[in-house]
This record gives structure tokens, sequence and C-alpha cells, in this order.
């Protein structure tokens, strides 16, 4: 899934530019390690410097160290300075005006007289570039350890003075003001010594950033009170402004496992020159932050002489796939067992006051293995190539989970169990692309896995690099698409699949994918990780959707997730063996400074928060319980609760009035297929998002006809109301007073959002299926007679899953699912199975079914049948409008038994109308609208006597029944039933 992309060496093009001085100066030849040039730095600016060694025109053959200059905007070198010696540079810096240029040479002394004879020595060195006669000045600085120069960059350049710090290892930092003066036209020098200021003591590790211009370091202080009082680790921050302004701004005690280094422990430093501080090859420590407050630090816990507790590598035997051996068995280690080591890291995360310890287990054995920390987006990249890569989700924005944790062991599985091929890079450009991150040889692994990058600024276009120090090659991290849909199919854990839906719904969202996912996830319905994954769809997409259109204060009370967060994760191979973990730590102290950021960069007029402006605000809500987002969980226990209450009192045996005209109005305003038409709609009209992006509009076309509209169900009413009034509240308890009031626009347009995302999935799970279906787009309900097919069946069960996911996290349900869903039901499913669905609530009769029912069900013995069972689980007014509709004679008996029954006993002897509703198996259509009584055209004495005792009775009650007594209707049932079912003729008998 993530590859390294190479765009690019800029070690091959200081050659190029070397090589080119060379011949246009027909320098004379030299030892080709002469002239191999070597990253030093890169300034704010994104200038990168360089050196090589090389003879001049004017050395006579001496070689030289050339220093040169590599602007990446506008992509040409240039050579700054050469100095009159050969030395080894280690640290470089030139100031904003290019006027000044800062080194730190190292040295070996030999001589008698060293105080460290064969030890190296670091020495810094100050050098006017822009003198007519160039001048080179000694800090008088010289230690056994290694001295990091950097110039500091100001919002606005000056060329009065500049700002020059000095990082000596385990010693100080200082800052060095420099004053300048004007020489010529152009030439800028020293007018003076250069003033000093001490910024920090002693210190064991240090990172610089330059973008932001702060200086990260980590000290040994001391916390707590007598007896109580220990030494522990803390890392600081120095922030710095115009004019070399600065504040302690941060400190965070290390709260997890750190050696304790002493100033006399043995150090070694690397050849990694690109790096943003002190290269102790003994610790791999990164501070990484984001703009939005994010403030990560990322620390390997790797075996060193810093390290109190080394422990050997531990033997473990190389297990056989299906082998389960038993934990008392003995093992005897024999030349094919392999040395695994397990490799630990720690990601404190200061914005959530959270440590993330992360461990991936059984790695081949090697002392020499560092990890790398990078951003990728707002997901941290822990990476170790050939090997393993986590994308953890720890942003401010998101509490953690949903990381995705990629190893070589799954993605061989994957390649395995799917037919793919990794092909590399998918763009056509010209740069070469190399998949560096997993899928290796087992020879390339060893020297993958000590490849150390190092994140460098490119031009615009390109975005974000990294600089392989070993090479000089610069990478770009990509997303292999096709390797994430093949990941989603085959990955051995569920948590894995959900994190990377979770990554394409919140991140990429590009919708065409999303519709790929889905696709995959439909060829295994009956999975119970479906219902999962649609929740995740839900929850996910509403939350993206408010996120266009809310800030962070409103969205830090939104769902994002349907997963618990600050939850473990591991990470299985398909042997079932455990090969990654995560877990998190509290983090009990930190100490952020209280001013703001007009109050620190001394500004006039309006000044925006800055990234610790965001983050003491965070935290201090965090401290508060201010930020609690609102949980499923609550809405469906309110739902729950309130429908409670309403069966206790006796509010549920019914439907609304409301409901029941929606049920009358379907059943009666039901059309015949060939005339019923539904105007075509996007699917998502309100969807916006950028370009290059699939919309889900243009992804899945027109919506069908029963999605057509913005109602939705009147059973996810409730659920609807408890959302809005516990949102509502929910803002109004968390929000500032200023705030408040919006509360409750915020609610609406939450709800708005849950019913087009829940639409749209419907949506695109109908898009799955449901153009293999063999009715046109025209149906807003296929005929319940014609055959089924596995499309369909298929369709109804994601249906299921989706009706059963909206239910438990109480999403809206569109209006026209409901029939349509019970329509499928019944197409493909077995009688008997479909009324336990309807009785168990899964399936709804609604007004537009039931219509469906009595136009398609023909009236047969076994259709009347099947009609009956299904009316009969409607409730008692709604049975009646039924038996109004259907087009059958019998129906009018129960009709006229209804009426009868009721005058006679005025109500009050209901059971035995229940009970003639029982006996009944055939039913009728077609009353009379006569309500009016006319015993004259009645010409059988006995029943107009019958009748006119009835109508006697219903004219002395004192109140009349909802129903009025039609005597031309009981007139036609019963003489219809005395000539269809007596034997007898009537006509032989003297009335």
């Amino acid at each position: 899934m993530i590859e390294l992309k190479k765009v690019g060496n800029i070690v091959v093009d200081a050659a190029n530019f070397v090589a080119q001085q060379r011949r246009e100066r027909r320098l004379p030849a030299t030892a080709k390690d002469t002239e191999h040039p070597r990253i030093l730095n890169q300034e704010k600016n994104g200038n990168v410097l360089f050196t090589w060694d090389d003879v001049t025109q004017n050395s006579k053959g001496t070689i030289c160290t050339h220093v040169g200059l590599f602007d990446p905007i506008k992509k040409a070198h240039s050579l700054i300075w050469t100095y009159n010696q050969r030395v080894r540079l280690v640290s470089c810096s030139i100031n904003q005006g290019r006027s000044l240029l800062a080194f730190t040479v190292i040295s070996r002394d030999d001589s008698l007289s060293a105080k460290l004879p064969g030890k190296d020595i670091y020495s810094v060195f100050l050098a006017e570039i822009q003198a007519t006669t160039t001048r080179v000045f000694s800090l008088n600085l010289e230690r056994p350890q290694f001295i990091k120069v950097q110039f500091l960059y100001d919002s606005q350049e000056s060329d009065r003075e500049s700002h020059l710090i000095v990082m000596l290892h385990r010693e100080s930092v200082g800052l060095y003001h420099i004053r300048l003066g004007r020489v010529g036209e152009k030439g800028m020098v020293m007018r003076d010594q250069p003033r000093t200021e001490q910024l920090l003591k002693r210190f064991f590790w240090c990172q610089w950033d330059a973008t932001h211009q702060r200086l990260y370091y980590l000290q040994y202080t001391k916390r707590g009170e007598g007896d109580k009082s220990r030494v522990i680790p803390t890392v600081s921050c120095v922030q710095f402004y115009q004019n070399s302004q600065h504040d302690n701004i941060l400190d965070v005690p290390i709260e997890f496992p750190f050696p304790h280094i002493k100033s006399t422990s043995k150090v070694q430093y690397s050849n990694d020159s690109l790096d943003c501080g002190i290269p102790d090859s003994y610790l791999n420590m990164v501070v990484l932050t984001l703009p939005n407050g994010t403030f990560c630090i990322c620390y390997q816990r790797m075996d060193t002489p810093y390290t109190v507790d080394r422990r050997s590598p531990v033997k473990r035997p190389k297990k056989s796939p299906g082998s389960n051996p038993s934990p008392h068995s003995v093992h005897s280690l024999s030349e094919s067992d392999e040395e695994t080591t397990d490799v630990n890291y720690y990601i404190c995360m200061v914005h959530h006051a959270k440590i993330l310890n992360g461990c991936v287990t059984g790695l081949p054995y090697s002392r020499k293995y560092k990890l790398n920390f990078f951003w990728h987006g707002d997901y941290l990249m822990v990476m170790l190539p050939g090997h393993f890569v986590h994308l953890l989700n720890v942003g401010i924005e998101f509490e953690p989970c949903q990381h995705i944790l990629l190893h070589d062991r799954s993605i061989a599985s994957v390649i395995r169990n799917g037919d793919f091929k990794v092909t590399g890079s998918h763009d056509s450009s010209p740069p070469i692309s190399v998949d560096l991150s997993l899928l290796v040889t087992a020879a390339e692994k060893l020297h993958l896995s000590n490849t150390i990058l190092y994140e460098i600024q490119r031009d615009s276009p390109t975005g974000t690099s990294f600089y392989d120090n070993r090479t000089g090659e610069v990478w770009r991290v990509v997303v292999n698409m096709e390797m994430l849909v093949q990941l989603f199919i085959h990955c051995y854990m569920s948590t894995t699949r959900t994190g990377l839906l979770h990554y394409v719904l919140t991140r990429t969202r590009d919708f065409f994918l999303i519709k790929r996912l889905f696709e995959m996830l439909s060829n295994d319905i009956p999975s119970s990780e479906v219902p999962v994954l649609m929740a995740e769809f839900l929850i996910a997409t509403t939350y993206a959707s408010m996120r266009r259109q809310f800030d962070r204060e409103i969205l830090k009370h939104v769902p994002f997730t349907s997963s618990d967060t600050f939850r473990g994760q591991f990470e299985k191979s398909f042997e079932g063996e455990r090969i990654a973990r995560i877990s998190y730590s509290p983090l009990a102290c930190v100490n952020i400074a209280s001013k703001t950021a007009k109050d620190r960069s001394q500004k006039r007029g309006s000044v925006g928060e800055d990234l610790w402006d965001v983050l003491r605000h965070h935290l201090r809500r965090m401290q508060l319980d201010e930020l609690t987002r609102i949980s499923h969980r609550s809405v469906k226990a309110a739902c729950e609760a309130r429908m409670k209450n309403l069966t206790k009192n006796g509010e549920t045996g019914q439907g609304t009035r409301t409901e029941d005209q929606e049920f009358f109005s379907c059943l009666h305003g039901h059309k015949s297929r060939s005339s019923r038409s539904v105007s075509p709609a996007p699917g998502t009209p309100n969807f916006t998002g950028p370009v290059k992006r699939a919309r889900p509009d243009s992804v899945l076309g027109t919506a069908p006809p029963f999605l057509q509209g913005n109602n939705v169900a009147e059973l996810s009413q409730m659920a609807l109301d408890v959302t809005k009034d516990l949102f509502t509240s929910h803002l109004y308890k968390y929000l500032r007073k200023e705030a408040r009031s919006k509360g409750q626009s915020v609610a609406k347009e939450y709800i708005a959002c849950q019913i087009q995302q829940s639409r749209q999935l419907c949506h695109l799970l109908w898009n799955l299926r449901g153009p293999l279906l063999p009715y046109t787009d025209l149906d807003l309900l296929p005929n319940l007679m014609d055959p089924a097919s596995d499309d369909e069946y298929e369709l109804f069960q994601l249906f299921e899953r989706y009706y059963q996911t909206a239910q438990e996290i109480s999403f809206p349900l569109p209006q026209g699912f409901i029939s349509y869903f019970t329509a499928l039901g019944y197409r493909n499913l077995s009688t008997s199975l479909f009324l336990q669905y309807v009785d168990h609530g899964i399936l709804q009769l609604t007004g537009e079914f039931m219509a469906q029912i009595l136009a398609d069900v023909s009236d047969t013995t076994e259709g009347v049948r099947i009609k009956q069972q299904i009316i009969s689980r409607l409730p008692q007014n709604l049975v009646e409008e039924c038996y109004r509709e259907w087009n059958h004679p019998i129906c009018q008996q129960y009709l006229a038994l209804r009426q009868v029954s009721d005058v006679i006993n005025d109500g009050s002897n209901q059971q035995e109308a229940k009970r003639s509703l029982s006996d009944l198996s055939y039913m009728a259509r077609d009353r009379s609208e006569s309500s009016l009584s006319n015993l004259s055209e009645v010409t059988f004495p006995p029943l107009a006597a019958f009748l006119h005792y009835l109508e006697k009775i219903d004219s002395s009650k004192e109140t009349k029944s909802q129903n009025p007594l039609d005597i031309n209707f009981l007139s036609e049932v019963a003489l219809h039933h005395t000539k269809m079912e007596n034997k007898y003729d009537m006509s032989t008998v003297n009335f």
C-alpha cells in the first residue's frame, strides 16, 4: 500500500553541476572520491547546502573544499564559497542574506601535545563570503563532542544583524548575535565581535525545526522534593521570533522507558549530515508537529550502550504454518532456527496526554534497525523499510484509533492469496518508481532496514519528500490504491480492514475507490464484519460532511468512527502468530507557557492562534473534560427508554394518526405499474469535494425510484428526534457561552447529514446488485409474483445488514427503503420465514407494500390464505382499511358482521368481532357508498325485519359510530350469503 517513489537524486544533480564546473574551467583530473558531493543542511527557505573537494584554478593542484547551494524552486546550483584548504565539514549554515557561512570541521588530533590524542575534534568557524577578500574566523570552540551550527531566519530579512545558534552536544546551546556592516555595493561583513547569549545548559539530544524556527532539546531535570525527588528526562522547546526573540514554551517529562545518559557515556556519531540535530547513533528520537496543535515525541527503544537492561536476542523456533506446539514442549535449537528480536517504539501524544507503545515481534535479529518517523497527511508513519509500515491515526482532530498495521508477512500472504502483482507507480511521468515499502526479497531486507530517511523540502508540485543519506536519492510517499484494495480483501485482521476503510472515507474521499471496497465486501455478505464496516461508513462520512461546514470547536463533539478510541490493537499473520501490538498509557504532566501568540510575537494588530495556543486550549479543555463526543450508544439507550415509557403508557398498540394517514394514502393512492413513474434525481446533490476525487453522483448515477425524495421512514422519526435533542443538550453543555446559540442549528445540520449519508449508503448497496435486476428503473416496487434471482437475494441480504446497522446506531432510513426492503423479503423468502421477519419487526407492512400485495397476489386459495396471514398482522383499523381495498366478495361478510356486532353489542363485546376475523377465509372489496336506509327495496321479509331492528337500535344510540350503519350494504351481503351458502331452494318457502 505504502510505496516510496523516486523523484530525483540531489547528489547526482550536484555531481553533474560539479562536472559542468570542471568542464567550463578546464580543471585537471583528480581522484574520483574528491568530486563526490555531500549534502550538509537545508535552510528554512528550502535552499540545500552541499560540499565537495576539488582543485581550483588558483590552487596549483591543491585540493580545496567547496560549498555549493541548490535552490529547489529555481532548480539552480551555484558555488557560494571555496575554502583554501581541504577539510571535512559536518555541519554548515548560511545566513538569510547569504553573507556569512558558519561551519563545523572535524579533524583528528594526533600531535604529542594533544589532550585527547587520536580523538576526533570538532571546531567551529565563521566565513565572510561576500567580502572582496574572504575572511575566516574561529569561534574558539574545539570539543570532542559534536557541534551543530544554525542561522536563524526572520520573516523579514535584516541587513543589520544575523543570529547564529551553536549547539555543543552535552554541554550547552549558545546564541551569537553578529552585527553586520556594508562594504561596497553588495558586500556584507561583520562589524565587531559577536555578542553571545547562553540559551540552555547541558543537553543530551536536540532537534532543529527550520520551517518553524524551533529548537527541541532533552535535559535531565529533578522533580519532586526530599526522598521522593528523582531525575527524569524532559523534552523542552524554544520558539524563536523576529530579531532572535525567543521563549521557552513547553516541558514534557518522558514517562516511557528511556535510558539514563551520563555525560561520560560513550557516544557515536553517524555520517547523516542532513540530521536536524545531533547525529547520535544511539538515540532515535524525533519531534513531529502539525499546525493544528498536534505534537508528538517519537522514540525508538534501541539496544545501545545507553540501555541499562540490555537483553540478548530472543531465539525462537521457526514455526511451520498450522503448527501449534505445546507451551511445555522442549525445542532444541538447530541451524535452521532463526534469531529474532522485538522492536519497540513510543509515541508521546502531548495533545492527547497519552503515550502510544508499539511493539513489532519476530523480526530477524539485527542491532542496526532504525525506524523512520514521518507525517503522511495527519497520519504518523512509522516505517522500517523491508519489514513494516504503521500508519497511526494520532492527530489532534481524532482520538487515536483505526491504525493501519502493515507487515511484510501479511503482505506476502496477500500476494499468495490474491492474484496480484505490484507494477510500481501508476504515474506515466519519467521518474523511476521503485517499491521500497514491503515487497522485497530476503536479500534486500537487511540493506533496506538500515535506510534512514530525512524530510526535505522540494518544489510545491512534488510536496514533502524524503532524502536517503546513503544514496542521495529523494523519495516521495505514494499510496498504491490497487494494493490497498487487495489488502482490504485479503488482510487477516478485521481491525486492519476497518482502518483501511476509515482511511479512504476520511482522507482520500474517493467514492470510486469506496465503491470498489464495497464491491469486494459484497462477495462475503454473511461476514460479521459487514455491519461494522457499514456503521463505519455512516459515521465517518457524516463526520466528513460536517467537517466541510463547521469549525473544529463543533467537530470535537461529532462522532467520527464506530470503533472505541484509546483501545489497544494488534496484528496477526495468516498463521495466527501475533506480529504487532499497540497499547496506551497516560501522560501525567505537561507544562506549557500561558502567553498567547500575540504576547510572544509582540506584534500589533490581530494575531491568529499558533500551534502553542491551540495546544494549550486543547489541553485545558481536556483537563476540564469538555472534549466529549456524543455517543450513538447513548442515542440508542435514550430511544429504548422512550419506547419503554410509551409501552408503559399504552401508546404503542396503535400507530399515530400521521402514520395511519400515511398508510391510507399509500394504500388508496397506489397506481398501476404502467402509469407509475418518478422523475430522476441525483444521488447526492449536496456533495462537494476536490475535483480529482470521484463524487458519489458521478459514480452511482441516478438513484432508484424508491430512494427519490428526502423524507425518512416513520420508524426512524423517533431516533431523529432523540438525536436532535441529545446533541443540542450536549452542545449546550460543552460549548462556550457565545457558541451555544447555534447548538440547535448544528443539531439540525447533523441530522440532515445523517439522512444524506444513510441514503447514500443505501444507493451504493443498491448499485452493487440493483442494475442487474430484470425490472425497470421506473418500478417503485417489483412485481411480487415474478421469480427472484440470485442477485436480488444478495441485494436483500445487503439491505438486511444495512437495516440492522442503521437500527443499531440509530441512523435514519429513507422512506421508500422500507417498502422496497419488504418487497425484496417477500420475493426472496419463503412465506413462513417472511412472516417471521414481519413478526420480529425487521420487515414493515407499509401501505405501498400492502397495495402491491393486493394487486399482485391472485385470489387463488393459496393466495387468499397468504393475504389473510399478512393482513392479520396489521392493527385493527388498518386491517379494515385493507379489507375495504381488497377486491374479493367474501370480505364484505366480515365488514357486515363487524357492523352488526357493533350495533347489537354497543361496542362492548369486541371478542366476537375478533373471533369472526380469525374464522374468515375470504375478504371483499367495493363497498357501496350509500349510507341511507331504504328498507322498501329489501324484498326478503325476514331480512327486512332484522334490518329494521338494527336501524332502530342504531338510531337510539347517544354516540354515533365511526362507521355508520349501511342498510343497503348489509342487505346485499346477507342475500349473497344466503344464495351462495344455503343448500335449500328458498323460493319454496312461504314467508
